[in-house]
């Protein structure tokens, strides 16, 4: 007995791993010519085997053209696992397959024209939809059925009148179908053609839903009334509905629901609140702040420390305008101090500028939620009698109140430079450094003409956290003295303050700035080469692109990459023999991005020269990138070196990719 016969006999033992290891050995021993023996292996009872003889037919060259008996295992009435191996070989061929399952759309079998139908649904190719179209007549109505939902996902708009004509069918599974498919093609519809269904309360939720995708304003007032429907999960469908539609009316809608829904669908909504559903509680708390019903402003502010609503409902509480929010402060005295940061919440996002003496209350509470949430509250309220206790706030230990309070007072600078310089000037000479850096960063967004001289005096403070933050402040402010104070940061023993500046001087956009970059490009820290490199690219220019293109040469990845990246912004002309040079790099990931690079200019050249070296690369990830650009810019050129690398290919992710790509290849030959 030959070796192959005896494989062939293995498959037939009833130890599952003595099957499985003769299929692999079969496999290695190619396994086209035992086709029959595959085929019983398509519906071995074990789901390993049956996995591997897929993929072991999927590898065969000639898989495609074989559509026609795989399908036939379709009709097999007794073996589910061979139908579920054939419906997966059809769908991972995808396209080639469509003429064999097209076909069967005709068999006299009900249960085939259901699996042609939905294995064409998964595969997704839009050449598929004229026949599903015409199953949605089939006399039988899991087919129907079936058609009309692998129509919702190829998302086919033209299938829509049809999907539509259809509804007129008095089948209950199908206009579920019908709606929910429309619903997943998202195109407008005439709402008119929809709503008679709102008769039938058997097929209100569903109708409701598919509103809230295809529907527009002219639905809003069905889904309004639906709203006091006597089924509460058609009032849930409602509402979620209403604000799908809502995402895309803008304030036409929110000005028309408020219109339509009145004080009693403010009770409905809260109703709903209760629902086990978060998607209904989110929409009912959106809706209900559009109603505006201020007598609910308690309920909502209850709700707020709620983990799941609280940030929903401060925002409800924050739509229904300025008077429900200010109506709460009288609240704040019995409050706890959650709840007083919830309010202090509402306070500083409503503009409630009444509640400011609060906010400053709590800003000098023990609790730190509140004090952090009082001071930036403060800073969105704007108002001047804040200023010192937010700079006092400053001088505290707590790093984050410290940043809370920089925030604030750095937002109400820019309405107040003369006063907020005036109070900070003292701080600048203060010991604590970090004090000293906070006041830099608030004077940085500072409009006075003295604030210049502060920060770049403070480039010569002795700690390089408030140098850091003079940086980030000066590069918000051009002008002439910008570029000089940024070069003196260039300098700095700090490499972090170098990186910034060489940051800053790329943003600056000044010609003036590339001598010193030029100094930064020969860095100790590779950081503040690689910012160099990239503000050279934003900078522009010949001198620039000269030093770019000088720096593909950085022994260090991180560089040459940058350098790589930034020449294809800079100048696209030279990147491709730039990136040909990068492709003999000794880090494989300035390989890979070259490789990329070229791969993305469309030009197939490179590859005649170094597409066999890359192909056989050291490194696995520069095989896999060198495969994918070979697929794609040789297309059929590229199924002979690829077949040959799968030969000898040892690292599994390289070797399924090179399966994948010839299949895909397959696919659309």
């Amino acid at each position: 007995m030959d070796k192959r016969r005896e494989l062939e006999d293995r498959l037939a033992a009833q130890e599952e791993e003595l099957r499985l290891q003769g299929l692999k050995e079969l496999g290695r021993l190619g396994i086209g010519e035992s086709l029959p023996a595959l085929y019983r292996a398509l519906g071995d009872e074990s789901w390993r085997v049956r996995k591997e003889a897929v993929d072991l037919f999927l590898a065969l060259p000639a898989a495609t053209s074989l559509c026609g008996e795989i399908c036939e295992h379709l009709h097999s009435q007794d073996n589910a696992g061979l139908r579920n191996a054939a419906v997966e070989i059809l769908t991972r061929i995808g396209r080639p397959s469509l003429p064999v399952l097209l076909e069967e759309l005709t068999c006299q079998d009900h249960d085939v024209r259901k699996f042609a139908l939905d294995i064409l649904g998964e595969i997704g190719d839009p050449d598929a939809a004229p026949a599903m179209v015409r199953s949605l007549a089939d006399e039988d109505d899991n087919v129907r059925a079936a058609a009309a939902e692998n129509l919702g996902k190829l998302r086919s708009v033209e299938a829509v009148p049809a999907l539509l004509d259809a509804l007129e069918q008095a089948d209950l599974l199908l206009r579920f179908t019908i709606l929910e498919a429309l619903g997943q093609i998202g195109a407008k519809v005439p709402v008119d053609r929809l709503l008679p269904l709102g008769a039938d309360r058997m097929v209100r939720k569903a109708l409701f839903d598919c509103l809230g995708r295809v529907g527009g304003l002219e639905a809003l007032p069905v889904l309004v009334a639906g709203l006091d429907d006597e089924m509460r999960n058609v009032r849930e469908a409602a509402t979620v509905a209403l604000i799908g539609i809502g995402r895309q009316g803008g304030a036409d809608f929110w000005r028309q629901f408020a219109e339509l829904a009145g004080p009693s669908r403010a009770d409905a909504l809260v109703e709903l609140l209760s629902s086990t559903s978060e998607a209904v509680r989110h929409a009912a708390l959106t809706l209900l702040g559009a109603c505006g019903e201020t007598r609910h402003a308690r309920h909502l502010l209850t709700l707020s420390e709620d983990g799941a609503l609280g940030e929903a409902a401060i925002q409800a509480l924050t739509a229904m305008g300025r008077h429900a929010p200010c109506s709460l402060t009288e609240l704040w005295p019995e409050a706890d101090n959650r709840t007083r940061t919830c309010l202090a919440y509402v306070i500083g996002a409503a503009q409630c500028r009444p509640g400011c003496g609060l906010l400053i209350e709590g800003l000098g509470s023990d609790d730190l939620d509140l004090r952090l949430m009082s001071a930036r509250a403060l800073g969105e309220l704007g108002e001047t009698v804040a200023f010192s206790p937010l700079v006092a706030a400053l001088q505290e230990p707590s790093e984050e109140l410290r940043r809370e309070a920089t925030q604030a007072l750095s937002r109400m600078a820019a309405s107040a430079a003369t006063e907020v310089v005036g109070m900070l000037r003292p701080l600048v000479s203060e010991a604590d450094p970090g004090l000293r850096a906070a006041a830099i960063r608030i004077l940085g967004v500072c409009a006075a003409p003295e604030v210049g001289g502060m920060l770049h005096f403070a480039l010569k403070d002795e700690a390089a956290e408030v140098r850091r933050a003079a940086v980030r402040a000066i590069e918000a402010r051009p002008g002439a003295e910008q570029v000089t104070s940024l070069m003196l940061a260039l300098t700095d023993e700090d490499a972090d303050v170098r990186r910034l500046a060489a940051e800053a001087l790329g943003a600056s956009g000044e010609q003036t700035a590339v001598s010193a970059l030029e100094l930064a490009l020969k860095d100790e820290d590779i950081w503040v080469r690689a910012a160099a490199v990239r503000s050279l690219g934003r900078i522009g220019g010949a001198e620039a692109g000269r030093l770019v293109e000088g720096a593909l040469g950085d022994p260090v990845g991180l560089i040459a990459i940058a350098a790589l990246e930034t020449l294809g912004q800079l100048d696209p002309g030279r990147l491709e023999s730039a990136a040909m040079l990068a492709l003999r790099h000794a880090d494989e990931e300035v390989v890979n991005s070259a490789i990329q690079l070229l791969a993305g200019s469309g030009n197939r050249a490179w590859l005649e020269t170094s597409g066999s070296d890359l192909l056989n690369h050291r490194h696995w990830e520069v095989r896999l990138n060198a495969a994918r650009a070979m697929a794609a810019l040789l297309g059929a050129g590229a199924v002979a070196p690829l077949e040959a690398r799968l030969l000898i290919e040892g690292e599994d992710l390289v070797r399924q990719e090179l399966q994948d790509l010839l299949l895909d290849y397959r696919s659309v030959s």
